[in-house]
């Protein structure tokens, strides 16, 4: 027999997160593509992400064109939150949030990441958005980079980053709900 779940959070009815969920409208279109593996993953944030922002759009699969997902935008106008390295130029907080109206971030895994990239190499021609936090992650799961956050903190962290003092970092709050309930179950 299955669990009951949330219509709210979408998750069981025993490990609801409704009473933590921050709802936002992001001033920029959001995107989130969804690694078919971690689609399955019960804790994985895209769903909390999706519920969270108004008009977030999950894609769940391992290969779209471009058009498939932006229907023809100019690609001076999109953004893709990646970690940048030595041979990428990033846009800036600066530049960025006077061009980009659409930002896609790739879920999943670090490595589960690396493949949707090999499988669509479109997705590198991007302007890519890159963070630095500044704070350890407060996700569940550990990641082997030491900078790793969960796709729900770098949304928002992109978001505080471009748009300051609409508390956006507030929905973060959600990851520690979930990281106490998570132990209340392990204690049972």
């Amino acid at each position: 027999m299955s669990r009951a779940e949330c219509d709210g959070c979408g998750r069981p009815e025993s490990v609801c997160l409704c009473s933590h969920l921050v709802h936002y409208t992001l001033p920029f279109n959001l995107t989130i593509w969804q690694d078919p593996d971690e689609s399955r993953h019960p804790l994985s944030t895209a769903p909390l992400l999706e519920r969270t922002i108004d008009g977030c759009r999950r894609l769940v699969g391992d290969q779209f064109a471009y058009n498939d997902i932006f229907s023809g935008a100019p690609v001076e106008t999109v953004a893709l939150l990646y970690p940048a390295d030595d041979s990428v130029d990033v846009v800036g907080p600066e530049i960025g949030r006077d061009r980009v109206s659409h930002v896609l971030v790739l879920d999943g895994t670090w490595r589960k990441v690396r493949r949707l990239t090999l499988m669509n190499p479109w997705l590198l021609n991007l302007p890519r958005v890159s963070l630095s936090p500044q704070t350890p992650s407060a996700y569940l799961r550990t990641s082997q980079h030491e900078s790793g956050v969960s796709t729900l903190e770098a949304v928002l962290m992109l978001a505080d980053l471009w748009y300051p003092g609409n508390a956006y970092l507030e929905g973060t709050g959600v990851l520690q709900r979930m990281s106490e309930l998570q132990e209340r179950m392990r204690k049972r």
